[in-house]
């Protein structure tokens, strides 16, 4: 991977997680209930994320995937097992804190 392609990967980063900020508010810091340091690390949260994901695409761009329904059957199968193990290891779901 370049320089530049890892730049082009930065930036459009950098640019999807204000934009996503930006839609939720639209008058910025008026509406804006984080604090400073909140904000960071929401920021650097979002940013990991999305340097995740593209990272992901490059490095499996090149490999050649099964059909299809293939894909999408073990797709399924592994979203209903998550499922299957979420609701025997945990009956009452997942709690957040109050």
């Amino acid at each position: 991977m370049s320089p530049f392609e890892i730049a082009l990967i930065a930036l459009v980063s950098v640019l999807a997680v204000i934009a996503l900020v930006a839609i939720r508010f639209p008058r910025g810091r008026a509406e804006w209930p984080l604090e400073a340091r909140q904000t960071a690390w929401l920021l650097i949260s979002g940013l990991t994320a999305v340097i995740v994901f593209a990272l992901l695409y490059v490095a499996t761009r090149d490999v050649r995937w099964p059909g299809t329904v293939t894909t999408t059957f073990v797709a399924v199968s592994l979203g209903l097992g998550l499922l299957l193990a979420t609701a025997l290891f945990l009956p009452q779901g997942l709690r957040t804190r109050p």
